[in-house]
């Protein structure tokens, strides 16, 4: 059988036993897609875990409607700020808390607020535990969460079991099991868990899966990152959001 090397240009997400997908794809995309009962002569499976007993997707959740959706921002160093400019300019949104380890940034993303005529959002910062008093309050809809990597899960589903829904940058999970902690925490919440990726659906991320998945590429054995999308020191930590 062909083996094939496959060279993936957008994704940055490390890459061992092809979950590079957790990038490239939603967490939907690469559980219900990838998970399959069986073996496959071709394509790429992975064992599914045993599922909670009488849990239902969340694929078609909707949510009540609310007329004023109430966020939180979790994370204001390199994406965060645009973030939250980016959100002064929707209907229909309020800003209502600001939280990074870093005080000078907070106060950084109060002026955005500023400068867009809002008022002052709750600021949290100081330790490495103080987005979970901007998860606890009680007047957020939606927590946003912008911060290093390895944080992104506990995040979301902290964030999820205390009735927030979850919007998180790339990548959300650093590993296959913690795309399933986040499938079984936004199915047991009935919350949304949105990663922010905006090739997700790409005709390159589809078409490439697809083509995994019917065996056109053969036998899979390593996906790499392109040396031009490598991390620089021009990047440095900054551009991982930390």
């Amino acid at each position: 059988m062909l083996k094939f090397v496959l060279i993936i240009y957008k994704s940055f997400t490390y890459v061992e036993n092809f979950k590079f997908f957790s990038y490239c794809l939603d967490v939907y995309g690469l559980l219900r897609c990838f998970c399959q009962k069986g073996n496959s002569k071709f394509g790429i499976v992975l064992d599914q875990p045993a599922r909670p007993a009488g849990q239902e997707d969340v694929i078609a959740l909707t949510a009540p409607k609310m007329d004023t959706v109430r966020v939180g921002f979790i994370g204001l160093g390199m994406r965060g700020p645009g973030a939250v400019k980016r959100f002064t300019y929707l209907e229909g949104v309020k800003i209502v808390a600001l939280c990074d380890i870093h005080p000078e940034r907070v106060e950084a993303a109060q002026q955005i607020l500023k400068k867009a005529g809002l008022p002052e959002a709750v600021g949290y910062s100081g330790t490495e535990e103080a987005w979970k008093q901007l998860c606890d309050r009680e007047d957020i809809d939606l927590v946003y969460i912008c911060t290093d990597w390895k944080r992104h899960t506990p995040m979301a589903v902290y964030a999820m079991e205390h009735g927030k829904h979850v919007a998180c940058e790339v990548p959300i999970a650093m590993t296959v099991a913690e795309c399933w902690e986040l499938v079984n925490t936004s199915e047991k919440t009935r919350k949304h868990c949105m990663m922010l990726e905006n090739c997700c659906y790409d005709f390159f991320e589809m078409a490439t899966l697809n083509m995994a998945q019917k065996g056109v590429l053969g036998e899979i054995v390593h996906a790499g990152l392109h040396p031009r999308f490598a991390f620089s020191e021009f990047y440095g930590s900054e551009r991982r959001g930390i």
